[in-house]
């Protein structure tokens, strides 16, 4: 699923149908960066994107590297770790010490690492972190919340929050 597409749902549960054309306009000027509530509306994406990764439902990865002395820098990993699972060499699990920005291993040697990651910076034509896991309603309620909540507008948004803590349920 786009990041367009749940964009647009959530300018549709606003009853925007500008915010929709400018969404849809936005898309076909891509790799171009959005303006004004349409970069809005993508930021309030990033940041409903991001509490549903790091709160609700975590994304893994697991890479295997390579360490010469004992330790794995995060800054090799394709993404950067926010909690690491579990580290394993050819015998099984290893323990591991975790610092902010490396892994302290038994050794050197070849490990698996499994772990979990924040969302790369959403783009409007890019797809969603979540692919088929979370739906585009449940992301566009809540990015329509966050919209309203940064338009001042309460209310309206405490509606959309409530619809979209009862779609994580």
């Amino acid at each position: 699923m786009l990041v367009k597409d749940v964009l647009i749902l959530a300018a549709e549960h606003l009853g925007r149908s500008d915010l929709v054309s400018a969404v849809a306009s936005a898309y076909a000027a891509a790799p171009a960066a959005p303006t004004g509530e349409v970069a809005l509306l993508l930021n309030c994406y990033a940041l409903v994107e991001n509490e549903v990764a790091l709160d609700h439902l975590p994304l893994r990865a697991a890479e295997t590297l390579e360490s010469g002395d004992g330790t794995l820098e995060f800054i090799r990993f394709s993404r950067p770790p926010v909690d690491v699972l579990s580290v394993q060499d050819t015998y099984g699990e290893v323990a591991f010490e975790a610092f902010p920005a490396r892994l302290r291993l038994p050794g050197s040697g070849t490990y698996t690492v499994v772990y979990t990651y924040a969302p790369a910076a959403p783009q409007i034509g890019g797809e969603t972190a979540f692919s088929d896991k979370v739906s585009a309603r449940l992301l566009s309620c809540g990015v329509a919340c966050e919209f309203l909540l940064a338009a001042g507008r309460y209310a309206e948004a405490a509606v959309w929050e409530e619809k979209f803590r009862a779609a994580l349920r």
